[in-house]
């Protein structure tokens, strides 16, 4: 029988193999990830501390109980926080140390009361289990709210959920006859259980936050594949990937797209006079600004230096001319005090999807960018079609 045959303190000795390994990938990735993604110190700590708590543990009746229960079990919960801390970090929170160090010191001073005075090994269990429920809760509230939301996620998820179920099910089991003789490495079938998924529980969180990590990593790479990096608008390679189907769309449907291009006046001026840093602030002011006058379908790219072109789904000339001097004119009067005063001139271009209108997306940028051009010689600050 299973039982019978695997030794309660292989799964230890596993669990504490599986916890630096994973440690090590853990280590790894905090050195090569870029600073914004948080938490994998933390949790490759804390994968070392539950693994050292499981070899500390394997070593009952070869080493003193205060390193065997003692030490292993604030080893063991002290981790089991750091993966809390690790996955607050994760979220740019700012972790909270009093509250929960003194909460897993009382449970220590208990553990130890149990151990040398009561000597209760089923009050040790009660203890530690409502403690791994406590903890594994948090862990799971704050795995299901990590983003990007996806397969790391609700994988990670799915092991803290795992945790909490394993330590109720180990609760309800108490009353049934443990071997004061041995402790921990009684052989019941319910010990055996235990300790296997807590072998298991060590991988499965590692590679969920592992998971999470790099899908954190993908979203950031294809977020600075498609954006430009000073403004967060799409640049052109993403433009125009995205304008293609816009207007495959629109010939189709034989629907209206409307295309502005902007250019801010005078722009080399205000770096002459500034300097380039106030003349990055201005197109980022720009850019909010103009964003903020845009729908949801609406494209706004940076094309280069002050130029933005803008990509206006389902907008016939009237209305596309509309959204055009609602943007020149917050520029215009709703200036940022903080800023120098700045406008911008706006050519507009609309294909309606019909014979002798522009070829392509293509094209249609080009009768906007001529459009602009009419505007800057028509004295700026103004709006041509």
């Amino acid at each position: 029988m299973l039982t019978e045959i695997v030794d309660p303190r292989t799964f230890l000795l596993v669990a504490n193999l599986l916890g630096m390994f994973c440690a090590l990938v853990l280590w790894v990735q905090a050195r090569s990830f870029p600073d914004d993604i948080n938490g994998l110190g933390d949790w490759a700590l804390a994968v070392v501390l539950i693994g050292s708590a499981s070899g500390l543990a394997s070593m009952r009746g070869i080493f003193a109980d205060v390193f065997s229960i003692v030490v292993a079990s604030t080893a063991l919960l002290l981790g089991q926080y750091l993966l809390i801390v690790g996955l607050q970090r994760y979220a740019g929170q700012e972790p909270r140390w009093r509250p929960a160090l003194d909460g897993i010191g009382a449970v220590v001073i208990l553990i130890v009361w149990l151990t040398y005075g009561s000597h209760s090994y089923q009050g040790r269990i009660f203890i530690m289990s409502l403690a791994h429920m406590g903890l594994f809760s948090i862990g799971a509230v704050l795995a299901w709210r990590a983003k990007p939301t996806g397969i790391g996620s609700r994988f990670l998820t799915a092991f803290f959920v795992l945790g909490v179920l394993v330590a109720v099910w180990r609760l309800t089991t108490l009353t049934v006859a443990v071997d004061q003789s041995d402790e921990i490495f009684d052989r019941n079938l319910i010990q055996q259980v235990y300790l296997g998924m807590f072998s298991l529980g060590v991988l499965g969180l590692s590679v969920g936050f592992i998971l999470l990590t790099n899908e954190r990593l993908r979203a950031e790479l294809e977020f600075m594949a498609t954006r430009d990096p000073m403004t967060g608008a799409l640049n052109r390679r993403a433009f125009f990937a995205q304008a293609e189907v816009e207007w495959a769309r629109s010939m189709r449907a034989r629907r209206p797209l409307a295309t502005i291009a902007s250019d801010i006046d005078f722009f080399k001026k205000v770096n002459d006079t500034y300097g380039h840093h106030v003349g990055d602030l201005v197109i980022k002011d720009f850019t909010s600004r103009a964003a903020q006058m845009l729908r949801l379908p609406d494209v706004l790219a940076r094309f280069g230096g002050e130029e933005f072109v803008i990509l206006l789904p389902d907008t016939g000339l009237a209305e596309a001319r509309k959204v055009a001097e609602r943007i020149r004119g917050e520029i215009e009067i709703h200036r940022n005090k903080e800023l120098p005063a700045y406008t911008v001139s706006i050519g507009l271009s609309v294909a309606q999807g019909e014979a002798g209108q522009a070829a392509d997306i293509e094209a249609l940028i080009a009768e906007a960018d001529a459009a602009l051009y009419r505007a800057k010689q028509g004295g700026r600050n103004r709006v041509e079609a």
